[in-house]
């Protein structure tokens, strides 16, 4: 007979205590509880330097991979405030986001999180280069285009710079 196991986890938003997103990272990764802090290295000034630095690109905000029973879990660290919920209920967060996210992190161009909702403009994807297939709104800004990537379950979006090149309307 075969077992047939099913994997019932779900990506979830915790918020954090101000500043302790790499700390509580580092202790998740303790007690083998999955996890992902999306970090973006950003060139930081210092009044006698310029160093690189990796910062969450998401402040206060951590995203946990378990099971719905298994969720009080991760209070275990300490540092975590709470689930992020809207109307009462805790956020899930789809993989597809998750990848949207690493997608982004990953990027050489700098991203900036904004709240809000998405301005009018354009449908566009990104038909080059590491963003690639990446979707979202068109905002002119000088001699360069901001694209603005919708992450609904965060109610939120990412802002970045690119190349006008690397752009094309959507249909549809």
């Amino acid at each position: 007979m075969q077992t047939i196991t099913t994997n019932n986890k779900k990506w979830f938003v915790v918020t954090t205590k101000p500043r302790a997103e790499k700390q509580i990272s580092k202790r998740l990764s303790a007690i083998r509880i999955e996890h992902y802090l999306p970090l973006q290295k950003q060139l930081r000034q210092w009044h006698d330097r310029k160093k690189w630095v990796e910062q969450p690109l998401f402040t206060g905000y951590l995203f946990v991979k378990t099971e719905e029973q298994l969720r009080s879990r991760v209070f275990e660290v300490g540092g975590i405030l709470k689930y992020l919920s809207f109307n009462g209920v805790i956020a899930t967060v789809p993989e597809q986001e998750i990848r949207r996210i690493r997608q982004l992190c990953a990027a050489a161009q700098p991203v900036t999180v904004q709240q809000g909702r998405l301005s009018e403009g354009d449908e566009v994807e990104i038909i080059a280069g590491q963003l690639s297939g990446l979707r979202g709104r068109l905002i002119q800004a000088g001699e360069q285009q901001k694209i603005r990537i919708a992450i609904p379950s965060l109610g939120c979006f990412a802002t970045v710079e690119i190349d006008k090149e690397l752009v094309h309307k959507t249909t549809g």
